[in-house]
């Protein structure tokens, strides 16, 4: 087979715009926005890249405010913020049989934002998340023989962000407050093998990333509008949670816990991805994509101690991990040209639904292509549509323990698209 046609073609499949789309399906499982790809390590030669997405999802539903069959319920704009995502990489091969690849990617986030006119939003407030992550992972390895990869290496990864919780239950408005104060960092292993057989373009790589463990300095306040609460203080308006009498909280059921400084911890899951592909056909310029994810999503919660003792559950936790498949048909249909379409599936974390992320299954269709502008430089860029699966949210009241449990919200199927660019260099 002609190996300059099919770099041509995984230019765009694994190196290329479209690739990185597929990298960052707007809200995979969990909070991730990447799949953490390590592919530039496989490019020929001495190789850097820079690339950019914009994606724009959209998640809208009704909450229950007036109980479920009731017709007072509220409908839930579009909470899920538009978002960019940035990755860079460069990758040199000292000799023909090892490399090195320094890869930065943005793999997990959040971005919510509830609009006014649901039970998400009150006068205190509204309820609103955003988590950023960077990382910079470092790769180096080698050929053990002809056929077999072995590389390896450690993530940098950097978190910040904060939390709003806004909502109102029965008529009674509570808004939390999680103000992280810093950023933290973790250091990640990655490990990895690879098959190859170079005549048919044919490569099998599976690689495995640790957890993150996160650490930061925070602060979590809590203010309440409870009507018995006021009636007992004697009170109009929002209490500071801190203010309310130890004896008051005895009568009416409430934690002896304060609110305040804190330390919040959290790790980011472990993953392991398996990145596939082989020529099809020489004759029809074709090659073939699969790459597959998991995710250990459920040993993954934020817990910030004051309000998880209130409300008796996580602000964020998942029910099952989650799994990936995208496959993909790449062609080159000129000397300088190439294309590709990829369908994905992401099984999600299932019900119940994370009100920071309220969808479950996710599908997607991208189309993508590839231009050689010169023997050194080329452009990629591609576009993704995505369904997301709705569902049901639920939630514990914090204020009256007799209802323990309710759902809060029931959340419509979305859809959502990306579109991104990438520059290649060769040198």
């Amino acid at each position: 087979m002609n190996n300059h046609m099919y770099g041509s073609v995984l230019t765009l499949a694994a190196l290329g715009g479209l690739s990185f789309l597929n990298a960052t399906t707007a809200n995979a499982a969990g909070l991730e926005y990447t799949k953490q790809s390590i592919l530039p390590f496989f490019a020929d030669g001495n190789y850097a890249e820079l690339s950019y997405a914009y994606a724009d999802p959209k998640i809208e539903g009704t909450d229950v405010a007036g109980g479920i069959n009731s017709g007072q319920n509220n409908k839930i704009k579009d909470m899920m913020d538009d978002f960019d995502i940035w990755g860079a990489a460069v990758k040199v091969a000292p000799t023909e049989n090892t490399a090195l690849a320094l890869i930065y990617d943005e793999p997990f986030g959040v971005d919510t934002l509830y609009q006014t006119g649901s039970e998400f939003s009150n006068s205190m407030g509204t309820t609103e998340a955003r988590v950023d992550t960077r990382s910079l992972t470092v790769l180096g390895g080698g050929k053990l023989n002809s056929n077999f990869w072995l590389y390896g290496g450690m993530e940098y990864q950097q978190a910040e962000g904060g939390v709003q919780l806004a909502q109102n239950f029965e008529g009674d408005p509570i808004f939390y407050d999680l103000n992280v104060k810093d950023k933290s960092n973790a250091l990640i292993p990655v490990i990895g093998f690879a098959y190859e057989i170079p005549e048919i373009m044919l490569r099998a790589a599976v690689t495995w990333r640790g957890e993150g463990e996160h650490s930061f300095k925070a602060n979590e306040s809590l203010l309440v509008n409870n009507a018995i609460l006021n009636g007992v203080l004697q009170t109009t308006g929002p209490t500071d949670y801190n203010n309310i009498p130890d004896t008051v909280k005895n009568a009416i059921g409430l934690p002896k816990v304060g609110f305040g400084n804190t330390t919040l911890g959290f790790k980011t899951p472990q993953s392991v991805n398996l990145d596939f592909q082989t020529g099809l056909s020489e004759k029809y310029q074709l090659l073939g994509m699969v790459n597959a994810r998991w995710v250990e999503w459920t040993k993954f919660n934020i817990s910030p101690s004051a309000i998880t003792e209130v409300v008796g559950e996580p602000l964020a936790e998942y029910k099952d991990d989650a799994y990936s498949v995208e496959v993909a048909l790449g062609k080159q249909f000129t000397p300088k040209f190439s294309g590709e379409v990829r369908v994905g599936y992401d099984s999600g974390t299932s019900e119940p639904l994370s009100l920071l992320g309220p969808y479950d299954t996710i599908k997607s269709l991208a189309l993508g292509g590839s231009y050689d502008v010169n023997d050194s430089m080329t452009v990629s860029a591609g576009a993704q549509y995505m369904w997301f699966e709705g569902g049901t949210a639920y939630s514990k009241l914090p204020i009256d323990k007799s209802l323990s449990e309710r759902t809060l919200a029931k959340f419509d199927d979305g859809t959502g698209y990306a579109l991104g660019v990438k520059l290649g260099y060769r040198f």
